[in-house]
C-alpha cells in the first residue's frame, strides 16, 4: 500500500486553506461606517428623562432643557421631546425670561426657533412681576431670534387678575404686545 498521507502536503494544504479562510473573514468584518445610512423615519438616538443645557460662546446658560423622553432623526435639527419643560434666560442678567411646558413638542437650539404642542404654558417674565404675563393654549410657534410667539389655536392670557381669551395670537416680547385674532372676550379685574 502507497503512502497516501504526507505531512508536506497536509501542511502546505492546512496553510492555503487558513489564508483563504482569513481573507474571506477579513473580507466580510470590513465595515465602512461611512457609507451606513441610518432610516430617516426612525430616531437617531432617544433618551429617557433627558436633561440638557446649552451656553453660550461667554459660558452664560442660555437654554435648560428637561423632558421624560427626547428623540432626534437623521439629518434633523430638530429634538423631539415628550413632557417637556424648558427655561429660557437671558444672557446678559441671567434672569428667566420665558418658562416654557407642554406635552411635547420640539426645538432647534441652533436656530432658536421651537414648537410647544398640547397643554402648552408659556410665561413671559419681566423685571416687573406686575408685567408677568402666562398664556395657556396648543401649537405655538417660537421664534427666539425674534422673541415672537405665534399660534392659531384657542389661548388663555392672564396678567394679573386680567383674563384674555380667543382663536390665535401673537406675543411679540420686543414690544410687549400680545395680539388676539379672533373670538375675543376680556375679564378685567383691578
Amino acid at each position: 500500500m502507497h503512502k497516501i498521507y504526507s505531512p508536506r502536503i497536509f501542511r502546505t494544504f492546512t496553510i492555503v486553506f487558513m489564508v483563504c479562510l482569513c481573507l474571506l473573514f477579513n473580507y466580510l468584518t470590513q465595515i465602512n461606517f461611512l457609507n451606513i445610512e441610518l432610516p430617516k423615519n426612525n430616531p437617531e438616538y432617544n433618551a429617557k428623562n433627558a436633561v440638557g443645557k446649552v451656553y453660550n460662546n461667554n459660558g452664560e446658560l442660555i437654554y435648560t432643557l428637561t423632558s421624560e423622553s427626547a428623540w432626534q432623526f437623521p439629518e434633523n435639527n430638530r429634538l423631539f421631546m415628550s413632557q417637556l419643560h424648558g427655561i429660557v434666560y437671558n444672557e446678559s442678567s441671567g434672569i428667566i425670561k420665558y418658562d416654557l411646558v407642554s406635552q411635547d413638542g420640539w426645538i432647534n437650539y441652533e436656530r432658536k426657533l421651537g414648537f410647544l404642542g398640547k397643554d402648552a404654558v408659556l410665561i413671559v417674565n419681566n423685571t416687573n412681576p406686575s408685567q408677568i404675563v402666562k398664556i395657556y393654549g396648543d401649537d405655538i410657534n417660537l421664534d427666539l431670534n425674534k422673541n415672537l410667539f405665534v399660534s392659531t389655536e384657542n389661548i388663555k392670557a392672564i396678567q394679573n387678575n386680567s383674563t384674555i381669551t380667543g382663536r390665535g395670537f401673537e406675543y411679540d416680547r420686543e414690544r410687549q404686545f400680545l395680539t388676539i385674532k379672533s373670538n375675543v372676550k376680556i375679564v378685567y379685574n383691578q
